[in-house]
C-alpha cells in the first residue's frame, strides 16, 4: 500500500495529476453524499412539514382514534352529557395467534465401547410451520385478541352533574370491559 502512495506523490507527469486530483473529488464525493442521506431524516426528526409519503402511519393511534370516535358518538346520545370527547390510550394492539404444523422428531443412539460402558445419546428436532389457506395468500388465524385498553379519558359538558358523570363511566366500562380505575371523566370547561 505504501508502494502505490510514493508512486503516485514521485512520478510527475500528467497522469499523477489526474490521479490526486481525482483522490480529492473522491473524498469530496463521500463528505457530501452521506448529507443526503443524514439531512431527509433531520427533516422528518426537526418536526417540519413532512411530505405524506415519508411519514408513517402507526396502528395504535389509527385504533385508539376509531375507538374513540365511536364512543363519543354512543356517549353523545346519553341524556344530559352534553357535547362529549374521548380519548383512548392503548397498551397494544390487535393480537393474532396463527394455526401452526407442528413436527417433532425423536432419536435415541445406545453405544457400548471395548470396556463395557454404555453410551445414551437422545436427539430432539422440532420443525414449526404457520399453515396457508389453499391459495397460499393468508395464514390460518387460531385466535384473535383484541386491544389492550391503558385508559380512557371522557371530557363531557354534563360531567358536573355526578349522576351523568356516573353513566358515562359505567357505559365506556360496559363497552370497553375495562375497570373504574382506568376510565376518568372531567367536566368540560364552559366559555
Amino acid at each position: 500500500m505504501n508502494g502505490i502512495y510514493k508512486s503516485i506523490l514521485e512520478y510527475k507527469g500528467k497522469r499523477s495529476t489526474w490521479v490526486i486530483v481525482l483522490l480529492i473529488l473522491l473524498g469530496v464525493a463521500l463528505l457530501i453524499v452521506p448529507g443526503f442521506f443524514l439531512q431527509n431524516e433531520a427533516y422528518i426528526s426537526s418536526g417540519e412539514h413532512v411530505p405524506e409519503q415519508l411519514v408513517l402511519t402507526n396502528p395504535l393511534v389509527e385504533i385508539e382514534s376509531a375507538l374513540a370516535q365511536q364512543i363519543s358518538a354512543t356517549l353523545n346520545q346519553i341524556e344530559g352529557a352534553g357535547a362529549v370527547v374521548v380519548s383512548v390510550s392503548l397498551e397494544t394492539g390487535y393480537k393474532q395467534e396463527y394455526v401452526q404444523n407442528i413436527t417433532q422428531d425423536a432419536t435415541t443412539v445406545q453405544e457400548q465401547d471395548n470396556t463395557g460402558g454404555t453410551r445414551n445419546t437422545n436427539t430432539t428436532n422440532q420443525r414449526t410451520e404457520v399453515v396457508f389457506t389453499q391459495n397460499g395468500e393468508k395464514a390460518l388465524v387460531a385466535t384473535e385478541k383484541n386491544p389492550e385498553i391503558r385508559g380512557v379519558l371522557i371530557v363531557a359538558e354534563g360531567a358536573r352533574d355526578s349522576d351523568i358523570k356516573m353513566k358515562l363511566s359505567k357505559a365506556v366500562q360496559t363497552l370497553l370491559n375495562v375497570p373504574a380505575h382506568r376510565v376518568m371523566v372531567i367536566s368540560k370547561e364552559r366559555r
